[in-house]
């Protein structure tokens, strides 16, 4: 899919972008840095990034409020641009902590991981040369990420520190002692490819804007292959989503990241009316009443070992009662063995594949699923 540069005001004669130029010559503007061109995301929706003749600028969309005045975030590598703007980053990056899993794996598509200094919560990391680098002291544990330690992130003198977006701002005081915290809000994109684009936000502090470009092209590349053969399907079953916690039943909306991968494996998601981006509440009884005859039911859960239906009917005695238990028609992903949530995020043409392969067995002849199968054990 064709992206957008924009020029403004005076642009260096050949290379001007136009709707209909080659991918090539919109890489070569970027890796040329134009004066007051702009990168226009395709399928994000919550960052654009301007380029400037000394700096370029990444504008993230405020994340819980869309009327709000855009994050900014100003990059460059002019020594007198850094010396006048004290706020700006300085490029590229070559200290930085990272704060969520998701981080670590666009990092390791870029080849950037060593750069990384600190990482919270690395119990949730599995990549191997992150968990060597925190046994031979080259990356720091800063703690949770909602309370780092201030005194190790100090002592780090990152660059910057990634972090997600929260509605209580856990890192004011990081903010104050002079730490530069930029917020990655790829977990707020509802669509696959969406959350896939935002490795072209992250190139942006490295200066690896045409490797991501390139990766991002040939991922979308596969995932719409995958999704034209989910057509061929010669039925679409339905499906339900989630479990019950702490008494509320939480699903899937309709225009949601996970419903969005109902849609392209080709099933009937059962909540597809149900508007949103976010994730439904209901009661037991609620999901029940619409799923209670479904032919899937489709599970994320991070259990140790290996799950199985007694391990689900431990967790609630009704579950028993839906059609797709008794039927043993329930895909899962453990996430405790899985690498969902590590590597799954930039591999959306592997999830869509486990999708269609689980939902439909005749297609996609010859291929084992990746993150999800099919629960077998009793």
């Amino acid at each position: 899919m064709m992206r957008n540069f924009i020029f403004i005001g005076i642009v260096v004669a050949g290379f001007l972008v136009s709707c209909g130029q080659k991918k090539s010559d919109r890489i070569a503007a970027t890796e040329q840095v134009m004066p007051d061109s702009v990168y226009n995301s395709v399928y994000a929706n919550r960052f654009t990034i301007k380029y400037f003749n000394k700096y370029k600028e990444i504008q993230v969309v405020h994340p819980w409020d869309s009327t709000a005045a855009p994050i900014s975030i100003v990059l460059s590598s002019d020594s007198l641009f850094l010396k006048d703007h004290p706020q700006a980053i300085k490029l590229p990056i070559r200290r930085w902590i990272s704060v969520a899993s998701t981080q670590i794996c666009y990092a390791n598509e870029l080849d950037a991981l060593s750069t990384l200094v600190g990482i919270a919560e690395p119990e949730y990391v599995s990549n191997e040369y992150v968990q060597d680098g925190l046994n031979n002291g080259s990356i720091r544990n800063i703690g949770t990420a909602y309370s780092p330690d201030m005194e190790v992130v100090l002592s780090l003198n990152p660059d910057m520190m990634m972090v997600s977006p929260f509605k209580d701002d856990y890192y004011g005081p990081l903010r104050e002692a002079g730490i530069k915290v930029v917020t990655n809000s790829s977990y707020l994109e509802n669509t696959p490819l969406g959350r896939v684009e935002w490795l072209v936000y992250f190139s942006a502090f490295f200066n690896k804007e045409k490797e991501a470009l390139e990766k991002v092209d040939q991922l979308a590349a596969k995932y719409e292959q995958v999704k034209l053969e989910a057509t061929k399907a010669s039925s679409r079953p339905s499906v339900f989503s989630g479990k019950i916690f702490q008494g509320i039943w939480y699903a899937p909306a309709a225009q949601s990241y996970k419903a969005n991968f109902f849609k392209d494996a080709g099933v009937e998601y059962i909540f597809k009316d149900k508007d949103g981006v976010g994730s439904l509440t209901y009661d037991f009884e609620t999901v029940y009443e619409a799923a209670g005859n479904c032919d899937y039911w489709s599970l994320l859960v991070n259990y140790p070992g290996e799950y199985s239906y007694a391990a689900l009917s431990k967790e609630d005695a009704r579950y028993e009662d839906f059609n797709a238990y008794k039927n043993r028609s329930i895909i899962y992903s453990n996430t405790s063995t899985s690498k969902y949530y590590e590597e799954g995020l930039l591999r959306p043409d592997l999830i869509l594949s486990d999708m269609v392969k689980l939902f439909h067995p005749e297609l996609l002849q010859g291929y084992e699923p990746v993150f999800y199968k099919k629960l077998t054990k009793e």
